[in-house]
């Protein structure tokens, strides 16, 4: 029997914790979920079957729950009739390449929720590869710290691997690097380490003492920053 990881359900019957302590007894809630439901590998570690494949950094495990997957950021697919952005099909196509009828090994340690509630973590395979690093070292998807991540080792890890994916020419990096530059440049959020151009909206609503400047897309991503939601550096999908 393959095992199933059913957080929603579990979250349900443990719904009052969440509703009394917070977001720190959600991930408590996930881990008592796992120790129920899912094939224990270690006493803190449990393997999980991969349902389905949403994008570049998102999977949804057996039984439902989605797996945002730390300290790394992909291009947007096309959904809910938003266009979606280059590469996003490529990027979700490697992660499917990875998981899709694999387990997943999670350490109850590298889990966490962000600010939406939604489940975050490190996931690796049986061989014990981490997907998060592969997917930076091939140039699928890009680094990005979330808030909530406190992890500063796995950060540093993530950024020398891009980089080298940079200069190496992997996946996507050759075609953005290369693409037209803003002609004004780029600023830089400290607190969210995201990164608009100077011409954006947003971006000049960023206050003086929480900005950095970047001349390239280059020294924005080598900075470890990622591209801003709104009006994102990044290039629109064009075509079908």
């Amino acid at each position: 029997m393959s095992p199933s990881l059913n957080v929603t359900a579990n979250r349900k019957a443990t719904s009052w914790v969440a509703f009394f302590f917070g977001p720190l007894f959600q991930v408590l809630a996930v881990a008592l979920a796992l120790v129920f439901t899912a094939q224990g590998v270690s006493a803190q570690t449990w393997r999980v079957g991969v349902q389905a494949v949403l994008d570049g950094d998102t999977v949804i495990l057996d039984g439902g729950e989605r797996l945002r997957l730390r300290g790394i950021d992909a291009p947007e697919i096309s959904r809910g009739g938003k266009s979606g952005q280059q590469y996003g099909r490529q990027s979700r196509e490697m992660l499917f390449s990875l998981v899709s009828g694999q387990f997943l090994d999670l350490e109850e340690k590298e889990l966490g929720t962000d600010r939406h509630g939604r489940l975050v973590g490190i996931a690796r395979l049986a061989d014990g590869r981490m997907v998060n690093l592969i997917m930076i070292e091939e140039g699928a998807a890009f680094v990005y710290p979330h808030a909530s991540d406190k992890d500063r080792a796995l950060a540093g890890r993530l950024l020398a691997a891009q980089k080298t994916a940079m200069e190496q020419g992997k996946g996507f990096w050759p075609a953005i690097l290369s693409g037209p530059a803003a002609k004004v440049g780029y600023v830089g959020t400290k607190s969210s380490k995201r990164f608009h151009t100077l011409s954006c909206r947003q971006g000049r609503k960023v206050g003086a003492s929480n900005r950095v400047y970047f001349s390239s897309l280059r020294d924005a991503f080598a900075a470890g920053y990622a591209p801003a939601r709104e009006c994102s550096p990044w290039p629109v999908q064009t075509g079908r």
